[in-house]
This record gives structure tokens, C-alpha cells and sequence, in this order.
């Protein structure tokens, strides 16, 4: 009889140890269950990312599909790495408001047999030496927005700013451009046509991400001063539209195709809300024509010397070449 008392006491401590245990058992059941619906959910996120990849990269020039009618931020403008250092003002630039030269650039690459227009094809090698000299002569590439923003808000330029601009949307100028300006530290301006380029959506991302800045080239690469009232809306502002759309930036720039233009048009693209619009005027670009900006169209028999002499005499070619 002596020890009941003990048993006695002893069971609700008992009891305490067995709840405890229970409680444990539970905890462990729902961490686990935790835990395997978070790989679950991994996994979707996983599956869905892969498959907007697959779907980004699985053609190189429609945009009707891909344009859809939600506006959205797209994975360049959420992830800005990668970014060159000119993409920015930097320290040591100073207040510009003087005119600046744009470069114009087509494909980069041996001429394709009957090409219609060879000499839009650079060879890389030459553009490669063209960026060369650009360096060792002080001239540092920046976008055209950098130049508005120095032109008209006072923000800064280094001593001698060049701007980059890259026509239509060519594979090459993301295979080849892209990292050989990247090499320099440069950003550039892709002056993209917002259907049927020969760019995937993963490779206009990518030069967004690098700093790049992205322009309307129109929607189907039409002579604007041709077109009736609708049909101008819908290159100048559609294209723009299209664009933010799709990429989540703020598309301030238009360029011409084959530079053509006249006073309708020039209205259309003020109407559509662009801040500038290149041409193919040759010279250098002023901010007392910010919808008539020159350029220097670098060719095939450019080479370096043909460029250096556009930048000292500004001067260049008495017409366009193609489109």
C-alpha cells in the first residue's frame, strides 16, 4: 500500500508525457506535410517558368501572340543584371547640351549572297576595330535617353558621348553587338521593328538588362509618308504600344524606316508621346531637332577610317542606303 500513493502521483505526469509526445508526433506530421507542399509548389513555379522560356525563345519575329492585351513587367525590367556602367550617369560627366553623333548600324557580318543592300552588312571584324578607336580616342557610348535627359532635365554626359544605334532587330546584334559593347562597358540602342525581327523576346530582355535602350522602329517597316491617317497611327503609336507592352520599359525614341519622314509624321510621333526620332540626315544630332536627330550611317566600306572622318568633319554619305 505504500507505493500507490507514488503510482498515483506519478500519473499525470504520465498522461503530460504522453500528450507531449502526441503534440510532438503532430508537429513533425504537419512540417512534413509543409514541406512537401512547398517542393509541390516548387515544382509548378519551376514547370511554369521553363515553360514561358520554351515559349520566349521559340520564334524570332511575331509579336501578335506575344503582345497580349495585359500590360505587364517583364523579366527585363525586373532583373536589371548585367548592367553596363554607361547604362548610367558616372562620376566625373558633366552637364552637355552640344551636339552629339549617332551612330547607325545594320547587320553585322559578311554580306549574304544577293543581298539587296550589301552594304548594310559590317563585317564584325570592322565593327570590332570601329569600337577599338572609339575607346582609345576618349569617346564613351551612351543611350539616347541619356542624351535627352543631359540636352533637357541637365543631367551629365562624359566629354566625348556617342550613341550606338542598331536598326530592325538583326540576330547579330545581339550575338555580336552585345558583347563586344559589353566589352567597352557601353550600352546600346536597338531601334526594334515590333514585328518580324530576327530577335526572340529572351534576346531583346537581355540587352535591356545590359542597359541597353529600346526604341520603336514601327510595326512593319512601312514609308510612313505613304501611309493615311489610321494606318500612321497604328505604326507610330501601335508600335510603341506594343513594345511597352511586351518589355515593360518606357520606349521614348522612335527612328524612321529608311529615314523617311515629313511634318505628318513628325506630328504623329509627338502625338504618340515619344521624346526624340532619329533619321538618316547625316551629321551630328542637336537638341533643337529632337524629332529630325542625324546620323552617320556607318556601311560596309566605312571601315575605321571612313567613321573617323564622319566624326571629324561631320559629314557623311548624301543618302540613305536601303532600308
Amino acid at each position: 500500500m505504500a507505493e500507490q500513493p507514488t503510482r498515483k502521483t506519478d500519473q499525470p505526469d504520465d498522461r503530460r508525457a504522453a500528450l507531449l509526445a502526441r503534440r510532438r508526433e503532430q508537429q513533425h506530421r504537419r512540417a512534413r506535410r509543409r514541406r512537401l507542399i512547398a517542393g509541390i509548389s516548387l515544382a509548378v513555379v519551376a514547370i511554369a517558368v521553363a515553360a514561358v522560356l520554351l515559349g520566349s525563345n521559340g520564334g524570332g519575329g511575331g509579336t501578335t501572340q506575344q503582345a497580349s492585351a495585359v500590360p505587364h513587367r517583364s523579366a527585363a525590367a525586373q532583373k536589371p543584371s548585367g548592367l553596363v556602367h554607361n547604362a548610367t550617369p558616372q562620376p566625373g560627366w558633366k552637364p552637355h547640351t552640344g551636339p552629339v553623333p549617332i551612330l547607325e548600324y545594320h547587320v553585322l557580318g559578311a554580306p549574304i549572297p544577293n543581298a539587296p543592300y550589301p552594304e548594310l552588312f559590317v563585317r564584325r571584324a570592322d565593327f570590332s576595330r570601329q569600337m577599338d578607336w572609339l575607346d582609345e580616342h576618349g569617346y564613351q557610348a551612351v543611350t539616347l535617353e541619356e542624351v535627352e535627359n543631359a540636352w533637357y532635365h541637365g543631367a551629365t554626359l562624359p566629354a566625348k558621348p556617342v550613341v550606338l544605334s542598331f536598326d530592325d532587330g538583326y540576330r547579330p546584334q545581339f550575338t555580336f553587338a552585345l558583347p563586344e559593347l559589353r566589352k567597352h562597358g557601353w550600352p546600346g540602342v536597338l531601334n526594334l521593328k515590333a514585328e518580324g525581327s530576327d530577335l526572340y523576346t529572351s534576346n531583346v530582355e537581355a540587352m535591356i538588362r545590359a542597359g541597353w535602350e529600346l526604341a520603336a522602329h514601327t510595326i512593319h517597316h512601312l514609308d510612313l509618308t505613304t501611309l493615311n491617317a489610321e494606318q500612321l497611327k497604328e505604326e507610330v503609336a501601335g508600335s510603341r504600344a506594343i513594345l511597352r507592352r511586351k518589355y515593360g520599359v518606357p520606349v521614348e525614341d522612335f527612328c524612321y524606316p529608311a529615314g523617311r519622314f515629313n511634318e505628318t509624321v513628325i506630328a504623329a510621333v509627338k502625338a504618340a508621346g515619344y521624346v526624340g526620332a532619329t533619321t538618316e540626315i547625316p551629321g551630328y544630332a542637336t537638341r533643337s531637332k529632337p524629332y529630325e536627330l542625324a546620323r552617320f550611317e556607318i556601311l560596309g566600306s566605312s571601315g575605321v577610317s571612313g567613321m573617323a572622318e564622319d566624326l571629324r568633319t561631320g559629314a557623311g554619305a548624301t543618302g540613305s542606303i536601303g532600308p
